[in-house]
Order: C-alpha cells, then sequence, then structure tokens
C-alpha cells in the first residue's frame, strides 16, 4: 500500500505547499516533491531529479534574474532570429549583450521563465537531422526533423572540457540535458539550422584565421593577435616610464587604463575574440542585479 500511496496519492509540494497528484509534479533529491507551478519556473533543460530543495530554489532565482534581462534588456533590443518564424523551436541571438534565448512556439511554450543563456555558457553546437524508418521495404527514408543541439558548461570544469569550444567560457551554473531545438518538420521550410551554426562560427571565430579570396590584408586573428602585442609594449613603455620616475604604477591613472585595455586584448587573442561577449554579458549582468 504504501509503495501505490507514494506513487499515485497526493504529495505535498516542498516549495510553496500545494498538494499535487501523480500528473501534475516533479520528483527531486530526498524523496521530495514539487508541483507543476513550480516545475513551470525552472529550465526545462535541468536535471531537476538531481536537486534538493535548497538547489531548486536557488535555480528558480537564478532564471528570476535571467528573466529581468530578458523583460529590462532584450525583450525590446535587436537580434537575429533563427528561425524569423518559429514553429517549433529557435533561437534568438543578442549580439549587442552577449546572450541568446531560446524561443518556443506559442502553442508550446508552458514555461513562466525564459530560457536565456550567455554566449560564452555554450560549451558545443551542431547540426542534426531525423529521418523516419521506410513503412515499406525497398522505400527510402523520409524527412522527419532538424534543428542543432546544444551542450553548455557543466559547472564541474572536469566534465565535457575537451569538447569545449573555448577554454575562456563561463560556467552554466546547474548540469543540463542536450538541449535539442528542432527548427522544422518539414524539408519544404528553410533549412534555419545552417544559418544558426553559422552564427555560432561567427560568435566562436571558427573561420576568423582565414580570409577571402581577394583579401590581401590581415585575418581577423592575426588584428587581435596584434592589437594584444601593440597593447602590451603600450603598457610595458609606461612602466617602464613610471619606474624610471619613481611614480607608483598603481597611482597612475593612464597606465591603469594601460593595463586594463592589455589585459582585454589579451583576452580577445586568447579567446577568439569571444571575450568580447563575455564583458558585454558580464556588463549586462551587473546593469540589471
Amino acid at each position: 500500500m504504501g509503495f501505490f500511496s507514494n506513487l499515485f496519492g497526493k504529495q505535498t509540494c516542498c516549495l510553496c505547499g500545494t498538494e499535487c497528484g501523480p500528473l501534475k509534479r516533479d520528483k527531486i533529491k530526498d524523496k521530495q516533491y514539487i508541483c507543476s507551478d513550480c516545475t513551470r519556473k525552472c529550465s526545462e533543460y535541468v536535471k531537476l531529479s538531481e536537486l534538493d530543495k535548497n538547489a531548486v530554489e536557488d535555480h528558480i532565482r537564478f532564471m528570476e534574474k535571467r528573466e529581468k534581462i530578458y523583460q529590462d534588456l532584450l525583450q525590446n533590443s535587436k537580434c537575429s532570429a533563427l528561425p524569423s518564424t518559429v514553429r517549433e523551436k529557435g533561437i534568438r541571438f543578442y549580439d549587442d549583450y552577449g546572450f541568446l534565448v531560446i524561443a518556443a512556439n506559442k502553442n508550446t511554450k508552458n514555461k513562466v521563465n525564459h530560457e536565456v543563456i550567455r554566449y560564452d555558457e555554450v560549451m558545443s553546437y551542431e547540426m542534426y537531422t531525423e529521418m523516419n524508418k521506410p513503412t515499406e521495404q525497398g522505400k527510402p527514408e523520409t524527412f522527419k526533423e532538424d534543428g542543432i543541439i546544444l551542450k553548455l558548461v557543466a559547472p564541474n570544469p572536469n566534465m565535457g572540457a575537451a569538447d569545449s569550444n573555448n577554454k575562456n567560457q563561463h560556467p552554466y551554473p546547474w548540469n543540463t540535458r542536450d538541449i535539442k531545438l528542432c527548427f522544422r518538420k518539414s524539408e519544404k521550410d528553410t533549412n534555419y539550422a545552417d544559418n544558426a551554426i553559422q552564427h555560432f562560427d561567427w560568435i566562436f571565430g571558427v573561420h576568423d584565421s582565414s580570409k577571402g579570396l581577394f583579401n590581401f590584408g590581415m585575418s581577423k586573428e592575426e588584428k587581435r593577435d596584434l592589437q594584444a602585442k601593440t597593447d602590451m609594449a603600450k603598457l610595458m613603455g609606461g612602466v617602464m616610464k613610471a619606474a624610471i620616475k619613481g611614480e607608483d604604477p598603481e597611482g597612475n591613472e593612464k597606465l591603469m587604463e594601460q593595463m586594463e585595455q592589455a589585459q582585454k586584448s589579451a583576452d580577445d587573442a586568447s579567446s577568439s575574440g569571444l571575450a568580447v561577449y563575455s564583458r558585454k554579458a558580464d556588463e549586462a549582468e551587473n546593469q540589471v542585479n
């Protein structure tokens, strides 16, 4: 009786105290439950079963902070929306802030808070395609769906580090399952998944070392490396001048500015440009918090 009463009987939500039946609750650690209304406040990609009550409360506060970034900064800002019309799932890229938002069809969205993710929290991205098995022998497979799969940087730096696109990334605070985003279910629709991959490639500087066919100047990667070396040379020159004059470097405002710029340029060069978006995301978080 105890087994069936726990399985099918009503349980009390450990967060809000609401009684919830078996179809309107999620089980978390320590044999506790949260109701569907509290679940709607969480990310659909976080493994709630691995969290205890305190961790779930922390996660909801985190989601509410991210929602505030969306409401205060992103919602009315320009973005690259892929697909432009969301049939299933999609991504909105907010390059001016270093954040992306996972978009959902209005008929499928059932969450209180948007999925708001920093660019530097993305560990990897790839396209996927699924095909329907033929119903009769000898007939070809038919298109089912395609889209992209995102993996986020794990909170434990030892988890998945070898698969990371960039070593200067920001851990997402919670363990997540793979984020599978279906962009289309008909080959007649535009293939926006390829456009999304190209945008991620641009963010992570995947092709920054290459040049156009008729481009005889430096590549973006070479320009970043040169800027880092130039700013470091300026800094070292400033340090030597301060030392000759017997000045305290920390009291030299110009020298401190040069030091900050040299650090930014070094970060940009070592991260293939991702550090630019990290700073934008930091500024957005500081502005809202």
